[in-house]
């Protein structure tokens, strides 16, 4: 394991939690607050392979495909998708 990997994690964590809170301030959904660390957790598996790579886009693609699971699995959760990511503060942008 490199030494950067808690880094990473890290950074992950970050997006993930701002994806997250920014898709569930516009999203449609019921209060289920179990789901919220089962969510979390796939929004950091999906992001964390592309912590690093260079590409932004590929963080957007990550966590927009662990939302659209989400939503799949769930028909009354409906959202918005990430649009942005800036990796170096985690800030996101959905629209």
């Amino acid at each position: 394991m490199a030494h950067d990997t808690p880094d990473a994690d890290r950074a992950a964590r970050v997006i993930a939690e701002n994806v997250y809170a920014a898709f569930c301030r516009q999203a449609t959904m019921p209060s289920r607050p179990l789901e919220d660390q089962t969510i979390l957790a796939r929004l950091v598996e999906a992001i964390r392979p592309q912590i690093g790579s260079g590409a932004p886009g590929g963080i957007v693609e990550a966590a927009n495909a662990a939302l659209s699971a989400w939503e799949q699995r769930d028909p009354e959760v409906r959202g918005p998708r990430v649009v942005a990511v800036n990796p170096i503060d985690g800030a996101v942008t959905v629209g």
